[in-house]
């Protein structure tokens, strides 16, 4: 494998995930916070489209103005 060991971080990470036990608890926590994102980024637009504000617009488009009215 060809893996620039040149670099302090690179050692860290080649270290941490070439041990068996110490990689494993790394990939887990890796993908169960990835899994937990969008868990969360799923419940965060199901609450979004469950709300009762109405839409508001920061300021009148041109869009706006004739909207309905043809």
């Amino acid at each position: 494998m060809n893996f620039p060991m040149d670099n302090p971080l690179f050692q860290l990470f080649y270290g941490l995930v070439n041990t068996a036990g110490l990689g494993g608890i790394v990939v887990g926590l890796v993908g169960g916070g990835s899994l937990l994102a969008y868990a969360l980024t799923l419940r965060w637009i199901h609450q979004g489209g469950q709300s009762d504000e109405a839409e508001t617009y920061a300021y009148p488009t041109p869009a706006l103005h004739n909207h309905g009215g043809e």
